[in-house]
């Protein structure tokens, strides 16, 4: 939806809100009066909803904006070929928007940790305020049905909530790897003539574009199974003699020619997958400790305010401020001694969901993995151009894959879910 659109909406249940409100205040009619609560709660969430879309959006364009200077130091010299400029080498084909997967997928999992809280809230009003009955306590205990009844029927109709948005990422990353298997030209690609790879990339990007999230698990793999069966891992075929390896040609131009051809994929594979894969792990580990650090302090700060006001509220009791009827200050407090409890709980449930501490320690073991990669590769570049220079360069290029597959992996763990864990 876009930003216009959802401003919109933000703006339309305003206006019903309003006109709701001003109804039940000035007709008094009891179906206007028992549904405000429920109204005001609908209104509350649409807010939250949309408003966490677009400040998600506001918050993605200021850290690209933040992030303009590193990205622009990461950018390659003129004379480094980009990967498109080879062979066989295509650009990713367009697919699904991960970040809108991604922020579907919070939106509904903030709605769900907000939702206990609220119908804490709601019943907490009925009963302070509100004890002696009427037409708006009884439509606060119908909010709090309403929204009680939203938070299961949303956990039991999300099963599997985060596929959307794992399946995104897991298959725009496999294109992404394609493309640098190709260049590389290991895997699938080894001992390849450019028509024979043509011809394997047109067969496993059609695979990949209609693959499942079985199939994709299944794709990731680094190895190909062989006619009898056997697992034959990437690693290991890049060395084997034939034509299965890398062939070794006598000296003359014919291996000029290859080694000039394989230094420049080196330098192209350093620049656009190594330096690349490393800067944007590191600006996601930021983001995310900075993440985690803001909604740690926002659950401090809770229990800390729940504790002062339940110290208060027993200071009070035991005084006998509260007299025969509360007082006004009394209601206060109680409402929130028994407010923050949920709102802190509600923020423990956020930071369940985003996983920003797990994700940027993947994130920060993947980049330094990455570095050691950087450093051998650096070496290879500096070193002597022999007749296996071909060869570890492919061998450290699958190295390279099978680190970026593992925190695929070990992403997938961390952010996928069965269904939604509702706050409470």
């Amino acid at each position: 939806m876009r930003t216009s659109v959802r401003i919109w909406v933000v703006v339309g249940v305003s206006l019903v809100l309003s006109a709701w409100t001003a109804a039940a205040v000035l007709s008094r009619a009891s179906a206007f009066v028992v549904a405000l609560p429920a109204v005001g709660m609908i209104w509350l969430l649409v807010l939250l909803d949309s408003g966490y879309l677009l400040g998600r959006r506001w918050a993605h364009r200021r850290r690209r904006r933040m992030t303009r200077p590193r990205r622009e130091a990461w950018s390659p010299a003129p004379e480094i070929r980009r990967p498109i400029d080879y062979p066989n080498v295509l650009p990713r084909p367009a697919g699904d928007t991960p970040v809108d997967q991604q922020g579907r997928y919070r939106a509904t999992g903030i709605r769900l940790a907000v939702l206990p809280a609220l119908a804490v809230m709601c019943l907490t009003v009925q009963t302070v305020f509100l004890s002696h009955g009427g037409d708006l306590g009884l439509g606060f205990v119908l909010a709090e049905c309403l929204l009680l009844v939203s938070m299961v029927w949303t956990v039991w109709t999300s099963q599997e909530p985060s596929q959307p948005w794992v399946t995104s990422r897991i298959r725009a990353e496999l294109f992404r790897r394609e493309m640098f298997l190709l260049l590389a030209a290991v895997g699938p690609y080894l001992g390849r003539t450019d028509q024979e790879a043509g011809q394997v990339r047109d067969a496993r990007l059609s695979l990949l574009a209609a693959a499942g999230p079985a199939e994709l698990g299944t794709f990731a793999r680094l190895s190909e199974r062989a006619p009898d069966g056997a697992e034959r891992h990437w690693q290991d075929a890049v060395w084997l003699p034939g034509d299965d390896g890398v062939p070794v040609t006598p000296a003359g131009t014919a291996e000029v020619t290859e080694i000039t051809e394989i230094t420049e994929r080196m330098r192209t594979y350093l620049d656009y997958r190594i330096k690349r894969q490393s800067l944007f792990f590191e600006l996601a580990a930021g983001t995310c400790e900075r993440t985690e650090d803001r909604l740690g302090r926002t659950a401090k700060a809770a229990v800390l305010a729940a504790v002062a006001v339940a110290v208060a509220y027993a200071v009070l009791l035991h005084s006998g401020g509260a007299g025969d009827g509360p007082s006004t200050t009394s209601a206060v407090i109680a409402l929130l001694a028994a407010g923050l409890p949920p709102l802190c709980n509600m923020t423990l449930a956020v930071q369940n969901l985003f996983a920003s501490q797990r994700l940027a320690a993947s994130y920060r073991e993947t980049r330094q993995e990455l570095l050691e990669h950087e450093h051998t590769l650096r070496r290879l570049l500096a070193g002597p151009a022999d007749a296996e220079l071909a060869a570890r360069f492919r061998s450290l290029a699958v190295r390279v894959e099978s680190t970026l597959t593992e925190e695929l992996r070990r992403w997938r763990i961390i952010v996928a879910k069965t269904e939604f864990e509702a706050g409470l």
